[in-house]
């Protein structure tokens, strides 16, 4: 069994292994099902009581949030199947030597999403979207520290506790690049966002490769941090949550050594990780993209709730519809 290898002697194996706990009281071991089930509820709280939390008061919203609607429900899943965190979840300590290169993918990465975001909103201006500010950027210090707490820290936390250290594992019984892709798809879902579901995918990815390479969910929760810091800084600093607004094409033909750079930071990244872990390839037997039994009744409504509020966002944003204050 490989829990009985010592920590120091499993590194680049244990990390890509898949180590299921033993079966709790009742007999039940959490897996691709109860995943999605869990994932559903967390879903429909957010949307029930969470938009009212926030749009009662955004930072303490956002603790209530992510606290209560998704950290507990994970924590409440792991007493449901008394579950070993460090075991099952990766809850161990980070090595310090994987730090500056989890700086220089979140770095990257932000870069790359940042792009490839504000193209995509550009290229919707043409047909007449106005783009909808989700976030109003911070107008002082103290709104901007505020930002960092509730968006970086608190949501570094919780929403890697629950899709990297609760649903992903769940999953890898069948298979790790499977776990992370269908993983990363449901935490892309959750944002609700059409036009950020590729970024967001895309986020989840990497910080689903961080933690499995590294063998520790705190991976992916400093990753987590400093992208939303570095998002939360730009949002600082521009004075606005989207400013593709603005931007010519002859600013995407500025910004190339900016992409250039991202592509080449994101390369070096993944590659030094890789050498790091000393770890083979994941996709070497990546047993297909989405795991087996995926088409599950949660899967598709959940898929609906995304489905509508992706709607309501084309639709705010096209003005179809007008809900006065949410632009």
């Amino acid at each position: 069994m490989s829990e009985l290898i010592p920590d120091e002697n499993r590194e680049g194996l244990d990390n890509q292994s898949t180590v299921m706990p033993a079966p709790s009281a009742s007999g039940c071991v959490p897996d691709l099902r109860s995943a999605l089930r869990l994932f559903l509820v967390v879903f429909i709280m957010l949307l029930l009581f969470g938009s009212i939390a926030q749009a009662w008061h955004f930072e303490y919203g956002m603790i209530i949030t992510q606290v209560i609607f998704v950290l507990l429900p994970a924590i409440w899943y792991w007493r449901r199947y008394n579950l070993n965190q460090v075991v099952f979840s990766r809850l161990k300590p980070l090595q310090l030597r994987y730090l500056p290169v989890i700086v220089i993918l979140a770095g990257a990465f932000w870069l790359l999403n940042m792009v490839f975001a504000t193209g995509l909103v550009h290229a919707l201006m043409e047909f007449g979207y106005e783009p909808i500010v989700v976030i109003e950027p911070p107008q002082n210090l103290r709104e901007y520290l505020g930002y960092v707490v509730v968006l970086s820290i608190f949501a570094g936390i919780c929403e890697e506790v629950l899709f990297r250290g609760t649903i992903m594992p769940s999953m890898e019984n069948r298979g790790l690049v499977p776990a992370i892709v269908f993983s990363s798809l449901l935490f892309a879902m959750l944002h609700g966002s059409l036009l950020n579901l590729v970024s967001t995918f895309t986020l989840g990815l990497v910080m689903a490769v961080i933690v499995i390479k590294t063998g520790s969910l705190w991976g992916g929760i400093i990753y987590h941090m400093i992208n939303n810091f570095i998002a939360v800084t730009y949002l600082f600093i521009a004075g606005q949550y989207e400013t593709a607004a603005e931007v010519e094409p002859q600013g995407f033909i500025a910004a190339l050594p900016i992409l250039l750079l991202a592509l080449a930071g994101a390369w070096f990244g993944l590659r030094l990780l890789h050498k790091q872990t000393g770890a083979e390839p994941l996709l070497k037997n990546r047993q297909g993209w989405f795991p087996r039994g995926w088409r599950y009744w949660p899967f598709f409504a959940g898929l609906v709730l995304f489905i509508l509020m992706a709607t309501l966002e084309l639709a705010i944003g096209y003005k179809w519809i007008d809900l006065g204050g949410i632009q």
